[in-house]
C-alpha cells in the first residue's frame, strides 16, 4: 500500500509499504479520504514537541471495510464507516465510569498510533461508525469535527431563546453556528475577521455577523443583546485576548464555553467577573460515541450540510502540497480533503 510518512518537521516521504493483516479482534479499513485540520498542520509544522517522528497523520477519516477478524462485530465488508479517532484503555478510571473520552491514557489516531494517510488501517471495530450509504465520503469526514462541536454544546447546555456568540469562524465556528441556531438559540451572533467566513456563517443561520477581533467586538455584542450581554459565548479562536473579550460579553450569570486549543497563559485577566457575574466557565474535550452516532444523524437528514466545507482535494502521493498550501493561506481554507483513491 502507499502511505505518506512525516519524518520530520514539513518533511513527507511517499513510501510502499505492507498492507496491514487483520489481527483477531480487529478490522481492515480501506481509507477513501481524510480531512486536514489545523491538529495536523500543527504537528507537521513542529509545534507539538512531543510528537515522535516518523509518524502517518491523519485522523478525521472515512473508508470501507475491507476484511474483518472480528466474530463479534456488526460490521460487514464494503461498509462505509466514519473513524473515531480518540483512543482509550479501557480499564482507567475514566474509563470505568463511562467517560472514554477523559481516558487517562488516550491516545489519538494520527498522532500516538499510524493515522489515515496510509491507504488501509487496522482498526478495533469500537472505533468504527457505520455511514449512511448515500453520504459522500469526502464531505463525511467533517462529521467528526462536527461530534466535538455537539459534544461542547451538550456541556453548555445551549437552550432555545438564549442568546449565543461564536468566535471565530472556521470549520468548528461555523459548525457552532448551525448547531446553535438548529437548537433554537436567539440571537446567534458570529465574530470574524473575515468577510467571507461571515457570509457564510449567515447563511448557516446566524442572525448578526460582526467583522472583527474579539476584542473589538464586545460593545457590539452588548449592543446587540440590548445591553444585557449574551447568554454564552462559545470560543473556538483561543488566546488569552479572545478569553477576556468574551467573558466582558456575557450577561451575569453566563457561560463562557471554551472550545479552542491553546496552550497560552491567561494574562491580565481578573477572576472578579467570575465573582460579581456567577460566570460559568465550561471546558469541553474530544467526543463521545452518542456525539458521533447523533452527528451522522444531523448530516444524514440533510440538517446540516457539510458539502461546503471542502476547500479543495489532493490525492494521497500529493500530501506534501496540501500541507504547503494550508500552512500559506490558513485564513482562506476550512478543510482540505486528501483522497485516498485517487491518483491525481
Amino acid at each position: 500500500m502507499q502511505s505518506v510518512v512525516l519524518k520530520a518537521p514539513r518533511q513527507f516521504d511517499i513510501c510502499k509499504r505492507p498492507r496491514p493483516a487483520a489481527r483477531d479482534g480487529e478490522v481492515i479499513v480501506k481509507i477513501a479520504a481524510t480531512a486536514v485540520c489545523h491538529t495536523d498542520l500543527d504537528m507537521f509544522m513542529g509545534g507539538n514537541g512531543k510528537l515522535q517522528y516518523p509518524i502517518v497523520l491523519g485522523h478525521e477519516a472515512t473508508g470501507t471495510i475491507s476484511s474483518i477478524a472480528d466474530d463479534n462485530t456488526a460490521l460487514t465488508v464494503g461498509q462505509k464507516v466514519l473513524i473515531n479517532p480518540v483512543l482509550t484503555c479501557g480499564h482507567c478510571d475514566s474509563c470505568m465510569r463511562g467517560l472514554d473520552h477523559l481516558c487517562r491514557n488516550a491516545g489519538l489516531f494520527g498522532r500516538e498510533v499510524e493515522g489515515s494517510l496510509n491507504q488501509f488501517v487496522s482498526l478495533d471495530p469500537r472505533y468504527l461508525f457505520p455511514l449512511p450509504d448515500h453520504l459522500p465520503m469526502p464531505e463525511a469526514t467533517i462529521i467528526e469535527t462536527l461530534a466535538t462541536v455537539r459534544h461542547a454544546q451538550e456541556r453548555a447546555h445551549l437552550a432555545p431563546g438564549e442568546s449565543v456568540v461564536v468566535l471565530g469562524q472556521g470549520t468548528a465556528g461555523l459548525l457552532h453556528t448551525r448547531l446553535a441556531a438548529l437548537t433554537g438559540c436567539a440571537p446567534v451572533i458570529a465574530v470574524s475577521r473575515t468577510r467571507w467566513k461571515l457570509d457564510r456563517a449567515i447563511s448557516m443561520g446566524a442572525r448578526h455577523a460582526v467583522e472583527c477581533s474579539a476584542e473589538a467586538a464586545v460593545d457590539e455584542v452588548l449592543r446587540l443583546t440590548g445591553g444585557f450581554g449574551a447568554d454564552i459565548v462559545i470560543d473556538t479562536a483561543g488566546g488569552a485576548q479572545t478569553v477576556r473579550a468574551g467573558i466582558d460579553m456575557l450577561r451575569p450569570g453566563g457561560r463562557f464555553c471554551s472550545f479552542s486549543l491553546s496552550h497560552e497563559p491567561i494574562q491580565g485577566v481578573s477572576t472578579f467577573p467570575l465573582y460579581f457575574k456567577e460566570i460559568s466557565i465550561i471546558g469541553s474535550r474530544a467526543l463521545t460515541p452518542a456525539d458521533i452516532n447523533a452527528s451522522i444523524e444531523l448530516v444524514a437528514s440533510g440538517k446540516i450540510d457539510v458539502a461546503g466545507f471542502i476547500t479543495t482535494t489532493y490525492p494521497l502521493n500529493r500530501t506534501a502540497e496540501a500541507f504547503a498550501e494550508y500552512e500559506g493561506n490558513p485564513s482562506r481554507i476550512l478543510r482540505i480533503i486528501i483522497d485516498a483513491e485517487s491518483d491525481n
